[in-house]
This record gives C-alpha cells, structure tokens and sequence, in this order.
C-alpha cells in the first residue's frame, strides 16, 4: 500500500472510532432524549463548527450551489435519519445495527448498476468478510422475529439502502475536490439541508436534556459529526467507494470496544472473531490492489515494447 492510502486508512480508522463513540453516546442519552432531538442537535451543531472553520479560513461559501452528487448524499443522509429512527421504535437495537451495516452490499449493487466506479472481485471478497463479521458480533442477540418487528426491520433495512445512498453521493462529490476546505464545504452542503428538513421533529417531544446530556450533545456534534465524517471524506477521498463503506462499517467494532471499556459489557469471541473479519475486509482492498497493481504495470510495459 502506498503512504497516501496508508494514510487515508488511519484517518477512516479515527472516523470509524468516532463513529463508534457516537453510538455509545446516543445510547446513553436514549434515557433522556428521543432520538430524532439528538439527530437535529448534533447536525445544527456540527454545521456550526463547519461553518465557523470555513469562515475562519477565508472561504467564500456557495451554500445553495449543489450538484447532483451533494444532493444524492444529502437526500440519503435524511432518509437514513428518518428511517433509523422509525425502524429503531418498532426492532432491536440489534436488529437496526445489523440491517443498517448491510449499506456495503447496496453500494456494491449501485456501483455495478450505474457504472460509475470498477467494482473488482476482492471488493466482493473484502465486503462479505465485513457483513459476516457484523453478523458475528451481534449474533447472540439478533432477532429476525415476525409481526412489528418485521415492520420495524424493513425500515432498518430502508436505513441500510439510503445509507448506501449516501455513501455513493458522497464519494462522487468528494473526488471532484481538490483540498481539505473543498471536502468540508461539502460535508456542509449535505448536513445543512438535513438539519433543516429534521428540525420540525422537535416539536413533537417534549425537550427534557440535563447539563451532562447538553454536553454529551456538543461531543457528538463536535467529534463524532463535524470531525468524523470530515476525516471520514477525507479518507473517502484516496480509496475506492467500497471501502469507504467497509470504514463506517469498523464502527461496529469500536462500539463495542469502548462498549466494553466504558460501560463494562461483556466481550465474547463472537465479537472478536467479527471485528477480526471487519477489519480484514476494511485493509483487504488496499492490500491486494497494490500487489495487483505491479503486474499491471508489467503487463501494459510489455504490450508498449510489443508495439514498439
């Protein structure tokens, strides 16, 4: 692998752990707050922190300048909120995490169907080792049970698709940029429109947040959104499409990691066989493209000298 991709992955591992951190968080404020409130503070907040980063650097922002890419991603990004949170009233948490993370398969579909990436046969390899590996880690407490569940499951499973959705408007809009600043005003350009489509559904909780909830809520909107998804784009920007998927899929194993650390639940090998598989499948592209990628070379040198 070279240096840039090594460097993309570790800035995918940091957002997958933020990511992570999110999860433990939310669940933590659940007590309080419905999850839609946390969905629209955490987005106004980290718009916020974008947008005073963007000022601060002297950008001038085009906010309602948006191409098709940005309003793919924004449009999954907001149906993927909508159907979480719905799903996550009527299934298992459980449930929600595993058909959510099924987003890799439907990023693979669309990128066979819309033509618009090479999708290679270790980027199949490299995402079944993923699903399996989240399949394992939450195994001894999924439930693909019948009547509401099943309800609630479908739309999980709407949650996977439109983060598949996300996933690939966003990579599109990413490789059109050519600097840090570039990707963050995209990363703006999505949020915004989401937090304020979501924000009318705080109108329909009471608000009831502790001096701790509203800090726990500045974290999220300050690390796991602002600066997750940034150094999520910013890794989005060097690897394929697939495994920028297969990177937020990783946040699977560090929700239980710091699960597991903070909260003191327990660790069993199911966890740690899936996380091994989930990790494999994140390094497994990088890994074979390189040792792959001097045969290429080779080969087109030898067809040239051919010509020649």
């Amino acid at each position: 692998m070279t240096r840039p991709y090594v460097i993309a992955l570790f800035f995918g591992f940091v957002a997958a752990f933020l990511m992570g951190a999110n999860s433990v968080i939310v669940r933590y404020l659940t007590g309080d707050l419905h999850g839609l409130q946390i969905a629209v503070f955490r987005l106004w907040i980290a718009c916020g922190v974008i947008f005073v980063m963007l000022k601060l650097s002297g950008r001038r922002l085009s906010l309602f300048q948006l191409d098709r890419y940005t309003l793919l991603a924004s449009t999954g990004f907001t149906l993927n909120y909508i159907t979480f949170h719905i799903g996550l009233e009527h299934t298992s948490a459980t449930n929600a995490m595993v058909l959510e993370n099924t987003a890799p398969f439907f990023v693979l579909l669309f990128l066979v169907v819309a033509g618009v990436e090479r999708v290679r046969w270790f980027d199949v390899l490299a995402t079944c080792l993923a699903l399996a590996g989240v399949y394992l880690t939450v195994r001894q407490d999924f439930n693909a049970g019948a009547g509401e569940s099943l309800l609630g499951d479908f739309w999980e499973l709407g949650a996977g698709i439109s983060w598949a959705i996300f996933i690939v408007g966003s990579a599109g809009a990413v490789k059109q940029t050519r600097s840090t600043m570039d990707r963050m005003e995209v990363l703006l350009k999505i949020l915004l429109p989401s937090a304020v489509v979501l924000s009318p559904s705080l109108l329909l909780y009471p608000l009831e947040a502790s001096a701790t909830d509203a800090l726990l809520l500045v974290l999220l909107g300050v690390l796991s959104t602002a600066f997750g998804y940034y150094l999520w784009y910013e890794a989005m920007a060097t690897v394929s499409t697939v495994t920028a998927a297969l990177l937020a899929v990783l946040s699977v194993v560090f929700t239980f990691v710091i699960a597991y650390l903070a909260l003191g639940e327990e660790m069993t090998p199911d966890i740690l066989i899936g996380g091994a598989l989930i990790i494999t499948g994140v390094v497994l592209p990088g890994i074979l493209n390189a040792r792959l990628q001097p045969e290429t070379t080779k080969d087109s040198t030898a067809v040239s000298e051919n010509q020649d």
